[in-house]
């Protein structure tokens, strides 16, 4: 595997952490749900960051596994602008190595 590669799936693998921790941070808050959720809004809306989460892992690993780098390196810089509302791309370390690894993908030919 080429380092790209690796960068990508442990980004994704950190997407997956936080969507999970967010998902169940929101579901078992000790306090039961407020009125207030994430980002001010009602707590209906926590769905939101799991639609835009998921297509974010999905591209993330579709990006460090085909072979293509131009069409790796667009898939990975995509799941790095994505990450961002989730957990602000699990505080920013996600969205650096999905960017990172979209840049060296295609950088080389």
């Amino acid at each position: 595997m080429e380092t790209y590669q690796i960068l990508g799936l442990v980004g994704s693998l950190l997407l997956v952490l936080a969507l999970a921790m967010m998902m169940l941070g929101m579901a078992v808050m000790p306090v039961g749900f407020g009125m207030m959720g994430p980002m001010m809004m009602p707590m209906g809306f926590f769905p939101v960051f799991l639609f835009i989460g998921l297509p974010s892992i999905v591209l993330g690993i579709v990006g460090s596994v085909i072979s293509d780098r131009t069409a790796a390196g667009a898939l990975l810089i995509l799941a790095g602008i994505l990450s961002l509302p989730v957990f602000f791309g699990f505080f920013g370390i996600s969205f650096i190595l999905l960017i990172i690894a979209g840049a060296l993908a295609l950088s080389k030919r």
